[in-house]
């Protein structure tokens, strides 16, 4: 669309050139408005406080040329808190939607020391970005340095649940500030299975080993499997010496809630190789390893009561060792006396001596009691035992199929061996 505009009469022409001229002045104030508050702005610039407090001269009415100066105000050394609060409060004005301005606006009246007008700066920063992450934040932090403890909670795990790493700092913060309350750290931890294994580990770390098992056990047994840092939790509580608990989470998880703590202590896991073992939650179950000398795995094609068997295929090689390749952790009473029998197959098993089944203390690797070895030469499944009295003090023991050398040098074994049907018995006391 053109406009044309006929001017007939001289002055008439001379009001309408002097007119476009003063819209032209206009336009370039405008323009060179814009170019001084955008240079001045560019967060990818360094722009010195002085050069600031020019370009709002040529920009008074920029929100963000003012913040720029004000958040520069608090930044300099001898920084004028009024003045960064006045032109804070001029960005708000002029930007009422920018929430942004509103958290500044907090920064410096927290700096004041005004603590109540910062958490009011951030209520209206709030209602401008209710599900931003960093202004629940700062308003979890302002509410607990004003003692306003139980309105932070709130506050905090809304931060949480939205980013995964504030959870740890929220924790240390909250823990130190509400003299170690259980409840108000689990009140800020959002109730996914990860934060729930952070707040475990976190309690781990404070030594409250019974609080962290009790938010351990409250996940899903299936939502922990899922979870990689959680071996790590029962892998704590036994080098924390709470090994029953362990015992007790470790069974609840691997078999979905069927674990039971008043049955855990004296029994063997999976002593006929039936179930699957899961590598990762291997704690309480075997824990089959390999080296050069012999290779082992479970096997289906020769079982003594089940269709599972652990077998054991000799590599013929000199000095042949077995130390921890092959082993399970269970529980025991202290000084109570155990009987721990097996069953035990060889196939052209050539050896100075077979390997034996071998119970050692957990702490000390100690060896407490071994069973006579496995007999040379091929013989059908028979029944063996070793009978042992758990030392004092002792909550778990190891129990591991060792083949040790006498000398620094003998003969290598060669054959096969399977061992199934590991059963362990509390005995009573002699009278």
């Amino acid at each position: 669309m053109v406009i044309d505009l006929r001017v007939n009469k001289p002055t008439t022409r001379i009001l309408a050139i002097l007119a476009g001229l003063g819209l032209c002045a206009v336009l370039a104030g405008l323009a060179t408005t814009r170019v001084v508050a955008g240079l001045l702005t560019d967060q990818r610039t360094q722009v010195p406080r002085d050069l600031l407090s020019k370009g709002v001269r040529y920009a008074p009415n920029s929100a963000p040329l003012r913040a720029r100066l004000a958040e520069a105000e608090m930044l300099s050394e001898e920084r004028d808190l009024s003045a960064a609060e006045a032109d804070a409060r001029l960005a708000v004005r002029l930007s009422p939607w920018d929430y942004n301005y509103r958290m500044l606006l907090a920064s410096i009246e927290e700096a004041k020391g005004d603590r109540a007008s910062a958490e009011d700066a951030l209520n209206e920063a709030l209602k401008l970005a209710p599900s931003n992450t960093i202004v629940h934040w700062r308003l979890a932090n302002v509410l607990l340095r004003q003692g306003k403890l139980g309105k932070s909670l709130a506050e905090f795990r809304l931060a949480n649940t939205a980013s995964t790493p504030l959870l740890l700092p929220s924790l240390d913060l909250v823990w130190k500030v509400s003299s170690s309350n259980l409840a108000a750290v689990q009140a800020i931890t959002p109730d996914d299975a990860k934060s729930k294994i952070r707040l475990a580990q976190f309690l781990l770390q404070q030594s409250r080993a019974a609080e962290a098992g009790s938010v351990f056990g409250s996940i899903d047994p299936a939502a922990r499997l899922g979870q990689p840092e959680a071996p790590g939790i029962i892998d704590a509580l036994i080098s924390k010496g709470n090994a029953e608990l362990a015992r007790y989470l470790w069974a609840d998880t691997v078999s979905r809630g069927l674990g039971k703590r008043d049955q855990s202590v004296g029994v063997m896991w999976n002593g006929d190789f039936e179930s699957e073992i899961n590598d990762k939650f291997a704690q309480f179950d075997w824990t089959i390893g390999q080296n050069a000398y012999a290779q082992t795995r479970v096997n289906r094609a020769t079982a003594h009561g089940g269709a599972q068997a652990l077998q054991i295929d000799f590599t013929g090689r000199d000095t042949t060792r077995l130390d921890d390749e092959i082993n399970q952790r269970f529980l025991v009473r202290s000084g109570a006396r155990y009987k721990l029998e097996f069953f035990v197959k060889t196939e052209n098993l050539v050896t100075p001596e077979g390997p034996r089944v071998v119970v050692t203390d957990a702490k000390s690797s100690t060896a407490i009691a071994a069973s006579d070895p496995a007999p040379g030469g091929s013989n059908d499944w028979s029944r063996a035992s070793v009978e042992f009295v758990a030392p004092p003090n002792a909550s778990s023991l190891i129990v591991a199929i060792r083949r040790i050398p006498k000398f620094s040098y003998d003969n290598p074994t060669k054959g096969t061996v399977w061992f199934d049907d590991f059963s362990l018995t509390e005995q009573a006391r002699a009278q």
